[in-house]
Order: structure tokens, then C-alpha cells, then sequence
């Protein structure tokens, strides 16, 4: 996990990340000296942020950017889009890069995962039916299976699909893994008796499950956040999507989100990955506080209501039943009235007040800004007793129209005074 904070207004967008990488699956070793901001062009005042993965394929996003860096040269876009869709068309063209092998293993992993996702849940049903009846046949098991495979491939379906996902696509890439599926099958519900339909069923989720949105429950994702100008932009803009993949050599990520700033008298904060204390800071309480607030307040109206209701029926029956329809139609609206004004409030007495003073920060304020809320979650992290996932070192770059990108706080897994050479190289290959 990790905490990232980009800050638009109009005259720059300031873009902060820590450090923490969690080696391992969730509940490993988590390291601080994880580089997840980095400068996309050398001549474009454009830079990328990374959340999620560190590698994808198997290769460290760091190499993935400095090739593309290296690749893009002194190109530029009009419109700062083009540079992700431009990141993601040289994912999809490096093929010495990421080779039909790993793309074959992850697309293995995914759904065996997914296959492994509906035996626990196959075996809470059995348990269940089993408490009611005492008894299964394996006609009643293959039933309550099929049934079960059938509801996981509707609720597939409902997700949205990915990106570029078109009909050519989707046969290739049912062409090319499509006999991996009874493998997998096998291996993950070995003798369970299923017909012919479910089987069919599965592979259905199989193509549904790589091509649409549903995989974002996985781990393999990775979102990617590209920020600044493009060449014919006055004003900052961010946009964001996740890659979740690649499969028949074609990258598998979502539709790009987009924030910018239209007229020069606005702000935007955008919080990445653990948001929780930024919202907090922003809006006066906890997120998770608040939702449990509006439940309780829900559920104490309706207490209330209730036991009037039940009071009056006990000496006035038709009035009660009367009175019952007037206010069932009436209190969800009620409800949902307070949290309405509950919410107008909250964005009065803090964030709109926030986002004014925003509006006019300076371009080192701003980046300062960014620090101190990416320093919130890590502070947090530190003193609960939860996994410290956001902390070391923050990394802060500011970038305008006029001065590009530019570091105003970045760490080092080295003594740059002890590494001459390197600084000396690195000057020369920005003056290009």
C-alpha cells in the first residue's frame, strides 16, 4: 500500500508519494526506499505516479519508465493524455519486455484465484444446505454448484469492460488460453461433479473475468497517475487509470480518470491509495466515523419510530395502521434530508475553505502542502497498531508550464557527493 497526494491549482500541480513496499503477499515485509514518483519526460513538464504493484511482468516499473523516457526523447503531446495512452501503447509493443509466458502465468493466476474464490464459497453454501437438511446427494451438490457458477457469471458480466476491449480481442485471447482453463479447473475443484453447462460457465467467467473490471479485486493492479501539461495546456490536468495486466499482448487496464483545472480559479486535491486521513483532514472527521454515524442515525430513527407506532396501535388500531403509511413514505426522506444538510455543513466549515485558500497557494506551498498530507497517513500508521504500508521518505515534485518538473524533495539510496560521475551524467542527459 502507500499514500500519494497530487494538488492541482492554477499555476502548478504538486505531487507527493512515500516510500513503504510491502515484499510479500499482504502482511509481508515492508520496505521504505520505494521510488513511486519519477519525471516521464526530460523535456515536457510532465511527471507519473505508481500505487499497487512494484513490477509488472516481473519488471520493476522504475526500468519500465526510464526506457519509455529514454524511447519518448524529446517527443511531445498536445494533450497530456496522449503521454499515458502513448506509456501504455509502449507496454503493449515491448514484447521482449513482457513475454507471452508471463502474460500466460498471470492470466493463470488470476483465475485460478478466482476459481479458488468460488470453492470457499461453494463449501459455506454445502455447510449451510447441510445444517438445514442433514443430509447431500451429489445430485443436490452438482445443483447447488451449477447454481452458484451460474450467479458468479451474471454478476461478471455486470461489471464494466476494459479499455479497448474489442471483439478481436476477446478471440484472441479466448484462442490463446482457452485450454488452459480445464487445468486449471481440474486442479482447483478436482472430482466436484459438474455438467457440461458449468463447465462451459466457468470459461465464460474466464473471458469475462480478464476482460472486464473485475479484476481490480485481484492483486496484480497497478494505477498509474500522469500529471502536468500537455504542449497546448495552460493549465494543469492529471489523469489516472489501472493496469491490471496483459494478455495476447494486450494491456488490460481501465478507462482513464481525468482532473484538471478549466479557467485558472479553482483547486483540485486528488488522494491516491490510503485516503482515509486526507478526507479526514478535509472534511473534519473520519470517513469510516461518519458512515457509521449515518447508519446509527438511520437505524435510531427508525427505533424511534417504531416504538411510537407500536404505542399508539396498542389503544388506536386503524389510526396506527394509518399513521404507519403516512411515515414509512416519509422518514427515508427525512433521513436522507439530514445527511444532505449534515454534508453541506461539513463542506462549508472545512473543505471549501480549504480549496479557497488552495486556489491561490504558491508553487512551494503547494508542494509543501502535499508533504504534510501524505505526512497525516504516515504519522497515523506509525502510532496505531496497524502494518506500518505508508512510510520513509516522501518524494515532492512541483511542476508548472514554465519550469517543468522539478524536485523539491527527493531521496537517494546513495551519498550523491560520493557519486560524482553519476550526478555529472545525469546533468548531461537533462541539458540534452
Amino acid at each position: 500500500m502507500t499514500a500519494e497526494i497530487a494538488i492541482l491549482n492554477s499555476n502548478a500541480i504538486a505531487l507527493a508519494a512515500d516510500s513503504a513496499v510491502t515484499v510479500g503477499r499482504e502482511g509481508g515485509k515492508v520496505y521504505a526506499s520505494a521510488d513511486k514518483l519519477f519525471q516521464l519526460s526530460r523535456n515536457a513538464p510532465v511527471g507519473i505516479m505508481l500505487y499497487g504493484q512494484s513490477m509488472f511482468l516481473g519488471v520493476p516499473w522504475e526500468t519500465i519508465i526510464k526506457c519509455y523516457r529514454s524511447e519518448l526523447g524529446t517527443k511531445s503531446f498536445p494533450k497530456l493524455e496522449d503521454y499515458l495512452k502513448d506509456f501504455i501503447q509502449y507496454v503493449k509493443r515491448s514484447k521482449r519486455m513482457f513475454p507471452r509466458k508471463n502474460q500466460r502465468d498471470q492470466v493463470r493466476a488470476v483465475v485460478f484465484s478466482y476459481f479458488r474464490f468460488i470453492v470457499e464459497k461453494f463449501k459455506e453454501l454445502t455447510i449451510c444446505e447441510y445444517d438445514k437438511n442433514h443430509k447431500m446427494t451429489e445430485t443436490q451438490i452438482q445443483r447447488l454448484f451449477a447454481n452458484l457458477v451460474k450467479e458468479e457469471l451474471q454478476k461478471t458480466k455486470e461489471y464494466s469492460k476494459l479499455e479497448g476491449i474489442s471483439t478481436r480481442i476477446v478471440n484472441a485471447i479466448k484462442e490463446e488460453y482457452s485450454r488452459d482453463i480445464a487445468p486449471i479447473r481440474k486442479e482447483v475443484f478436482g472430482n466436484l461433479p459438474m455438467s457440461r453447462t458449468t463447465k462451459n460457465h466457468l470459461k465464460e467467467i474466464f473471458l469475462e473475468l480478464i476482460t472486464s473490471e473485475r479484476m481490480q479485486e485481484g492483486s496484480h493492479d497497478t494505477g498509474i497517475v500522469v500529471a502536468g501539461f500537455g504542449e497546448k495546456e495552460h493549465f494543469p490536468k492529471l489523469v489516472e487509470t489501472t493496469l491490471f495486466g496483459m494478455a495476447s499482448n494486450h494491456p488490460l487496464y481501465s478507462e482513464m480518470e481525468r482532473a484538471s483545472i478549466e479557467d485558472g480559479g479553482q483547486a483540485i486535491l486528488v488522494p491516491l491509495a490510503q485516503r482515509e486521513m486526507v478526507f479526514t483532514f478535509m472534511d473534519g472527521i473520519d470517513p469510516v466515523l461518519y458512515s457509521q454515524f449515518e447508519e446509527d442515525t438511520k437505524r435510531a430513527c427508525r427505533g424511534i419510530f417504531d416504538i411510537i407506532l407500536t404505542n399508539v396501535k396498542k389503544k388506536y388500531s386503524k389510526y396506527g395502521a394509518n399513521l404507519e403509511r403516512t411515515i414509512q413514505d416519509k422518514l427515508d426522506n427525512l433521513v436522507s434530508d439530514l445527511y444532505n444538510e449534515n454534508r453541506r455543513i461539513r463542506t462549508d466549515a472545512y473543505r471549501s475553505q480549504i480549496m479557497e485558500m488552495v486556489a491561490s497557494l504558491p508553487k512551494d506551498e503547494l508542494g509543501g502542502m502535499a508533504e504534510s498530507l501524505v505526512n497525516l497517513t504516515k504519522f497515523k500508521r506509525r502510532i496505531s497498531k496497524q502494518q506500518e504500508t505508508v512510510g520513509g521518505p516522501i518524494d515532492v515534485a512541483v511542476i508548472t508550464k514554465g519550469d517543468g518538473f522539478v524536485w523539491t524533495k527527493r531521496k537517494h539510496y546513495f551519498k550523491p557527493e560520493l557519486n560524482p560521475r553519476y550526478i555529472t551524467r545525469i546533468t548531461r542527459e537533462d541539458s540534452l
